[in-house]
């Protein structure tokens, strides 16, 4: 009975040294992204407002120019969809920059991300997949 017991109590030690090994792996590295979540994020919101213009061109070849506007409002659904995301609503920014438009372009498509501007809530997987770009 005694080498039963020195046996299991071996391998349980054995078992948590590996999630202490995997657990400080995570901690180091951070392959999820998941410190920002738990600790806050200190880096400051973007604040620089930037329109593009498109050019749509007529039949008669006439060149007309029209700002592309990136602004938008964080309707009540999606702030309370940000904050069961751990996210504050207050840090993400009311504008997007044109490098943020296209990364967010680029991660959702153009259907999805004309729906989330519109007010459509994004998903876990969409809000984690598009994080990188704010």
């Amino acid at each position: 009975m005694k080498k039963f017991f020195t046996v299991f109590f071996v391998t349980l030690g054995i078992i948590f040294f590996i999630i202490i090994l995997f657990v400080t792996y995570l901690f180091i590295f951070d392959p999820f992204n998941i410190k920002p979540l738990l600790f806050g994020s200190n880096s400051a919101p973007y604040t620089t407002t930037i329109k593009t213009t498109t050019t749509n061109t007529n039949s008669d070849n006439n060149a007309t120019t029209t700002p592309e506007d990136n602004s938008f409002t964080l309707s009540e659904v999606q702030k309370a969809a940000l904050k069961s995301f751990g996210v504050d609503p207050a840090s993400v920014p009311s504008t997007l920059t044109v490098e943020q438009s296209t990364c967010f372009r680029a991660k959702l498509g153009d259907q999805r991300y004309a729906e989330v501007k519109a007010g459509a809530v994004p998903n876990a997987l969409e809000f984690f997949n598009a994080k990188g770009c704010i």
